[in-house]
């Protein structure tokens, strides 16, 4: 079965630059935010003969690894988190004749592959012989269901080519802890694994499982049941082997050309306390076969591929002109669809649900690079993901007393529980510019949204704890001649620079934040609950507004650019040009210390204020700080690119905007990095997102009210999207020389177009500017 959809939405196999077969698992990956399972050969299971890196990353279920310290010092985390690898759900054993491809070893050959991105649905073939040359093709379809997020399918078809003789199909999972290939050469990859236990759940009728962790005391149920709607004679058979391992099978007499079908789903439970799972077992199972009990593959891939459909219905955008890029735009968001936590307990993994990679751990990425986009498509979506941070709230404020402060709250910089998991604290810990950016991204969501029930109850509580962070951290002194507040002994985003004092991205983060703190207190003057519960005082308040009217914030008047941090100037220029390429990125051939003695960047770092409070900022110093930066960054960071292409789009450099978003946003499908087969980059998902928002569209962020500057590349016709705003949904249709406006749904609001600002109404629906 194959649901043909528009051409433009398929990621063929014979397309791809790529077909190294780790690179590939990453890019036909299926998931839905609450699960993700990489592709790979349906025959490897935990076999060590085949190369691939196969797995199921359920988001949250995670194990600890103890961190080993030469020096272990007061504050410094014990455990590394480690996402789980679980047993991969697309494995089949195949035994033809005398040959079991479970311990024999069969040559299997990818022949096609194509993701369908508006249903969601992966459909393969492979070429399978036996060593006894018998040759059969296996087809394989599979998706993970946005209409039940506990469901995947699998669906199996058994095609003989050169012989006729007795097939079993064996379906059965007894293991975890599984048996990959990993490479260890890059710091950036995790090859830690978190450990577990499989357990059968006997007497259930199905194969059934409780997967638990050793030291986070997690569990999670899994089962599956087979349909015999494709195959009913013979039938697919539940069986218990010797060792009480429950499986399927089926065993028939294949015969050149025909073909025998299998199909499965998986129900995939959600995580629980690892006593709450061994009690309650019988319920949660029960629980999920209501989604698997009376229904098909097929039935399920409809229901999911509707949702599919209406996800492209309000968060497509469509490029009218560059059909290469305009496919690697869809991939990311795509991808970024499949990656969002949607349960308020977790978030977006730096690779996304498509390997360990980063120990699948939450960054600020999440806040920064991608809530944007959901913010503007999937409010919804966006809502569930700060709320990740509010149920970690506690944990923060837990961090910070632990950490020596008296008050406030200490986001971890990596985490998947809440608690802190970066155990090179340079590069990590020291980046406290994430407190200010979860308080910026309730702002975002709160100005675009106008929840008044999310940032009451939820949002002002995050902004109020994080400004008290800075509060406790920061101090005052006197420099240029001022008494200033002044952040020292911090790392900004650039993490070939750490331990500076007053990154001036962390600098204006925090000012925002302290100002977000006093601007939600007068909004809730009058309600005196919220505020007596939360300890708010009218002292607490002025010294934080004092606090941020007094932030310094470094600047080279000679050179009229913003100063990454105090001192940036003393440090000499490291010569980018003159380094081979081989030694790219830099952080993987030089020690740390002598990137930070440098003035060498990773990353944008200053220019991401240019771009995030662009209020205040003239056409002429944009152009210095990017005149300044760019020739000495690195982009050894996915996330960099994207910002350049949005500075640069604004001061002019078209070619230069181009270059940066185009490079961005192949990040994965092209392989820009060389490192896709270690998982998506996600948050470079998001950022060229933005790059076609806050730079080619010309949104102006952060603003009072929503405005556009658009900034086309000559070669688009034309650029469409939808956005919520206010309770309301639009599209934009933006061309060389004008936009047009509808207004989909709501009331309508002001949309401002360089400057011209028109009212847009149910019976004033439509507006066009001419520039």
């Amino acid at each position: 079965m194959r649901i043909e959809q528009s051409p433009e939405f398929q990621i063929h196999l014979q397309t791809l630059r790529s077909k190294e077969e780790l690179f590939l698992e990453t890019i036909y990956n299926v998931g839905n935010g609450h699960f993700g399972v990489r592709d790979s050969n349906p025959l490897q299971g935990n076999n060590h003969d085949y190369i691939g890196s196969p797995g199921l990353f359920i988001n949250g279920f995670f194990d600890y690894e103890e961190v080993a310290y030469g020096e272990k010092y007061r504050g410094y985390p014990d455990n590394n988190q480690v996402i789980n690898r679980l047993f991969d759900p697309r494995f089949i054993r195949i035994k033809v004749g005398n040959e079991d491809s479970l311990t024999d070893h069969f040559k299997v050959e990818n022949i096609d592959k194509n993701l369908d991105m508006q249903t969601g649905l992966l459909h393969e073939l492979f070429s399978v012989t036996t060593p006894g040359n018998r040759n059969f093709n296996l087809v394989v379809e599979s998706f993970a269901s946005l209409s039940k997020l506990n469901v995947y399918g699998v669906r199996y078809s058994v095609i003989p080519t050169n012989f006729s003789d007795e097939i079993e199909v064996i379906k059965v999972h007894d293991y975890v802890n599984q048996t990959v290939h990993q490479q260890d050469e890059d710091v950036r990859v995790s090859t830690d694994l978190g450990q577990m236990q499989l357990d059968f759940i006997p007497d259930n009728g199905q194969p059934s499982y409780l997967v638990t962790t050793f030291r986070s005391q997690q569990g999670a149920i899994i089962t599956y049941q087979a349909s015999e709607n494709f195959a009913p004679n013979p039938p697919i058979e539940y069986f218990r082997d010797d060792n009480h391992h429950y499986g399927y099978r089926s065993k028939y007499y294949a015969k050149p050309g025909s073909a025998k079908d299998f199909e499965f789903l998986f129900a995939i439970g959600d995580i629980h306390p690892l006593v709450n799972a061994n009690m309650y077992s019988d319920q949660y199972l029960s629980s999920l076969n209501n989604y698997i009990n009376d229904t098909t593959f097929k039935s399920e891939l409809m229901a999911s591929a509707q949702v599919w459909q209406t996800f492209w219905l309000h968060s497509d955008v469509e490029i009218d002109g560059d059909p290469a890029l305009q496919l690697c735009v869809r991939f990311n968001l795509f991808e970024l669809n499949q990656s969002a936590g949607r349960d308020a307990l977790t978030s977006i993994p730096a690779k996304g649900l498509t390997g360990n990679g980063y120990g699948g751990h939450f960054f600020w990425d999440t806040e920064i690079f991608m809530l944007p986009f959901f913010t503007y498509t999937q409010p919804e979506v966006a809502k569930d993901l700060l709320m990740f941070r509010y149920h970690t709230l506690q944990i923060a404020k837990e961090q910070a007393s632990d950490f020596g402060l008296g008050k406030g709250a200490m986001y971890p910089w990596r985490t998947i529980n809440g608690y802190e998991s970066s155990a090179y604290w340079l590069a990590g810990q020291a980046q406290f510019h994430i407190n200010a950016d979860i308080a910026f991204a309730v702002e975002q969501y709160y100005e675009i949204t106008s929840d008044d029930d999310f940032i009451r109850d939820y949002g002002f509580e995050i902004i109020l704890e994080t400004a008290r962070f800075w509060m406790e951290y920061g101090n005052y002194a006197e420099l240029d001649g001022k008494r200033q507040f002044v952040l020292n002994r911090v790392t900004g985003p650039d993490e070939y620079s750490a331990l500076v004092d007053n990154n001036y991205y962390t600098n204006v983060l925090a000012q925002s934040n302290l100002r977000l703190a006093v601007k939600y207190v007068r909004k809730f003057k009058g309600d005196d609950g919220i505020l007596s519960r939360l300890h708010v005082t009218d002292d607490e308040i002025d010294a934080m507004e004092k606090a941020a009217n007094a932030m310094y914030l470094p600047y080279d008047k000679e050179k009229n650019v913003k100063l990454q941090f105090q001192n940036f100037e003393q440090l000499p220029k490291m010569d980018i040009s003159a380094i081979d390429q081989s030694m790219f990125p830099l952080l993987l051939h030089y020690h740390p210390l002598m990137l930070y003695r440098h003035q060498v960047n990773k990353q944008a770092d200053t220019i991401m204020v240019d771009f995030m409070f662009p209020e205040g900022n003239t056409l002429d110093q944009l152009k210095a700080d990017y005149e300044f930066y760019e020739p000495i960054t690195t982009h050894d960071s996915s996330l960099s690119k994207a910002i350049y292409a949005i500075i640069a789009a604004r001061i002019g450099k078209d070619q230069q905007a181009y270059n940066f978003f185009s490079q961005a946003v192949q990040t994965d499908l092209m392989d820009v990095h060389h490192n896709t087969k270690n998982g998506i980059h996600a948050g470079s998902l998001g950022a060229a997102w933005e790059g076609i928002m806050y730079g080619f569209a010309g949104i102006v962020n952060n603003a009072t009210s929503f405005s556009l500057e658009p900034h086309l590349p000559s070669t688009w016709n034309c650029l469409k999207f939808k956005v919520h705003l206010y309770g309301n949904e639009f599209k934009f249709t933006i061309y060389q020389d004008s936009v047009e406006v509808e207004l989909l749904s709501g009331e309508g609001t002001d949309i401002t177009v360089y400057s011209h600002r028109k009212h847009l109404t149910p019976d004033n629906n439509r507006e066009t500017w001419q520039y």
